[in-house]
Formats: structure tokens, C-alpha cells, sequence
């Protein structure tokens, strides 16, 4: 039986032409996702999250349309990204409506391969990656934005608002305020490194946000990058420390080689890179926070998180790198 959003997808395919096409739910989380098989296949989005925390920012055209314009970019670059699709009236952006509340839509090219697992994790595998994420920076550090360009942003005050959502669950037990104290101390000692970070265009700008493994298709032997659905300003440290995070220890150094081709890395950038993969988990924590299917994991990470990473940055100990060397 077709859900409402479904329906949905069907009212958005018309404004495509594809309303006889076939469609599969692929998942909801920051957006409703279909694989679109036609003529091609796409990617159709329906931008509402699963949970407020993920953001509002689907809600407007403009910010939308941002998105698709540095995917335009990347692709005329030779990056290897989706593009966006127009619907029949010239729009990349197809309003809808869902109980009388607005709901966008739109619609990307499909991307052949598999989602990028562990098991796909070779020595060159994590060299493309680490080259795709200093490219997506250097392209970034240059591009002239377009007028009206508008993302969120990925600062100090969005890892505050956070962490306080966090907060009712430390009222309700889920989650010991010794742990949400290592996870306050952390976000205080990283606003202190990053205020001594040269904020330029080589340090600071557009990034992707999620760089995880699920964000990555490898399509033998190429890897691509999709979802940009939290593409956000902030320190491109941010990117790096999240795409280090999901690399196997014994391959982060090519990691990092592959990326130190494209982008200069700055001053204390281990101490930051540390510090802003903790605030991405503190991020990632507040996704699971409102979700009834994340509870088990959020019970389980955070303590993990708190206590074997986030308390050894706190006394100044490096949890990823070599104290001293940067």
C-alpha cells in the first residue's frame, strides 16, 4: 500500500514527466529518498527530515537551489557528483504540499555502484578519497559564490545548539551528565583553538558535512561522492575529521597525504581535527536523540565517545595523532 509521501513522490515525478515511472523508498533521514527507474534512473528527494534536529533548511527553495548550484560546479569541474534534473516548468525545486504545509522536492541523476562498505576499503581506495575531499576544498576555496547563495552553518553556535539538545536526555537517564559535561568541556576547548584559527578561504567554507562512508559509491574502481544535503560553511577541517573517522587507522596517513596535495593544512591542526570530529559526533547524537530506532546505539556510543575519546582531549591527550607532532 503507497504511503502519503508515496503520493507524493508521485505528485513530484508529473512535474518531471516521469508519473508512470517505477519508485523505491531508499530511506528517510535528513530527506525522503526514491530510486527512480525510467527511460534512466534518478534520485528523487523529498526534503523533510526524520527529526527537527537535522534541520529545517529543506523547507526553503533558496537554500535548495544553493545546494544544486555548487553540485553544478563540482560537476563542471570533473568531480564526480550528481546533477540536478529540471522539472517541466525550467525548476530544480518542485513544491509540494503535505497537510498544508510546504515540502519541496528534487531531482538528481543515479549514480551506478554500491555503497562504499569496509569491505571495499583499499590502500587506493583511500587515496581517491583523500584526493576527492582536498579537491571538493580547493574547488571551494575559489569558487566565486553565486548571488542569493545561502547554507547553514556549521559553527560554534551550531554545535552548542547540539549539544543542549542532548540535554532532556540527561533529565531522563539516557545519558550520565558525566558524559555530557566531557562533551561541554569539549566544545570549550575547541572555541579556544578555533578563534586561533586564521579564519580565510583556505581554512574556511563551503563543505559537504557528512563525509561518512555512506556518502561515498564505489563503482569498481572509482569512487564518488553524493548527498549534499548538509552542505554547510564551516572550518574544512570538519570534512576531514569526519572522513578520517570512518577510515581504518593503518590507512588515515593516506588519507591525509592524498588530502595535503590539494589543501595546506593549518596551525594545530591535529588538536582541531580531534576536536571537530567530537563535535560532529556530538552531532550526530542529536539525529539519534528523537529517533526510537537509534535509543540502543545513542545508550551505547555515548559513554563509548565521552569516555575513551572526548576525556582524553580534555587533558589535552591526542586520541587519533602523536602528541606534538603536527
Amino acid at each position: 500500500m503507497e504511503t502519503d509521501f508515496d503520493l507524493l513522490a508521485r505528485q513530484a515525478l508529473d512535474a518531471y514527466g516521469l508519473g508512470d515511472a517505477q519508485i523505491s523508498f531508499i530511506q528517510h533521514s535528513e530527506n525522503i529518498t526514491y530510486r527512480v527507474q525510467a527511460k534512466r534512473t534518478y534520485l528523487l528527494r523529498l526534503h523533510h527530515p526524520l527529526t527537527p534536529e537535522m534541520g529545517t533548511h529543506g523547507q526553503n527553495p533558496a537554500v535548495i537551489e544553493s545546494e544544486i548550484a555548487w553540485l553544478d560546479a563540482l560537476k563542471r569541474a570533473r568531480l564526480p557528483v550528481q546533477a540536478a534534473i529540471r522539472n517541466r516548468a525550467g525548476q530544480f525545486v518542485t513544491p509540494l504540499e503535505r497537510d498544508s504545509i510546504p515540502l519541496n522536492a528534487s531531482l538528481l541523476t543515479w549514480l551506478d555502484g554500491f555503497d562504499y562498505t569496509r569491505e571495499f576499503e583499499t590502500e587506493d581506495t583511500v587515496r581517491q578519497i583523500g584526493n576527492l575531499v582536498g579537491r571538493l576544498h580547493q574547488h571551494a576555496s575559489h569558487w566565486r559564490l553565486p548571488r542569493k547563495f545561502t547554507r547553514p552553518q556549521r559553527d560554534m553556535e551550531s554545535f552548542r545548539c547540539s549539544l543542549d539538545t542532548l540535554r532532556p536526555a540527561v533529565n531522563d537517564g539516557r545519558i550520565a551528565y558525566s558524559d555530557f559535561y566531557q562533551f561541554e568541556t569539549v566544545l570549550e576547548t575547541l572555541q579556544e583553538s578555533l578563534i586561533l584559527l586564521r579564519k580565510t578561504r583556505q581554512t574556511y567554507g563551503l563543505l559537504h558535512g557528512d563525509l561518512h562512508k555512506g556518502n561515498f559509491i564505489y563503482n569498481d574502481p572509482q569512487i564518488a561522492i553524493i548527498d549534499f544535503s548538509l552542505s554547510a560553511f564551516g572550518p574544512y577541517l570538519l570534512d576531514l575529521a569526519i572522513a578520517l573517522s570512518d577510515t581504518r587507522e593503518e590507512f588515515r596517513p593516506i588519507l591525509l597525504e592524498e588530502y595535503q596535495n590539494n589543501m595546506k593544512m593549518p596551525a594545530n591542526w591535529q588538536t582541531l581535527v580531534e576536536g571537530l570530529y567530537l563535535a560532529s559526533m556530538i552531532g550526530t547524537f542529536s539525529f539519534w536523540i528523537n529517533s526510537p530506532e537509534a535509543q540502543e546505539t545513542l545508550v551505547r556510543r555515548v559513554p563509548f565517545i565521552a569516555q575513551e575519546y572526548a576525556a582524553r582531549f580534555n587533558y589535552n591527550e591526542r586520541f587519533w595523532f602523536e602528541k606534538g607532532v603536527e
